[in-house]
């Protein structure tokens, strides 16, 4: 049996979205990086690997130390 047959809390498709969603507010919080989360902010998921790489990137450089 694996952990989303057992636990309840993952069975539903919805709830799993929401307590990802918690869980990477309140971890991104802990490092510090609360602009994602802040109240009003909406970003689409990126449409493949390469354009979340490339996301971060430009990021990475925009905020270089």
């Amino acid at each position: 049996m694996t952990l989303k047959q057992s636990n309840p809390h993952l069975k539903s498709a919805a709830a799993r979205a929401a307590a990802l969603r918690v869980s990477a507010q309140t971890s991104s919080a802990v490092e510090g990086i609360r602009a994602p989360f802040a109240k009003g902010a909406q970003s689409e998921p990126p449409a493949s690997t390469e354009a979340f790489i490339a996301h971060w990137k430009q990021r990475v450089a925009a905020n270089a130390r």
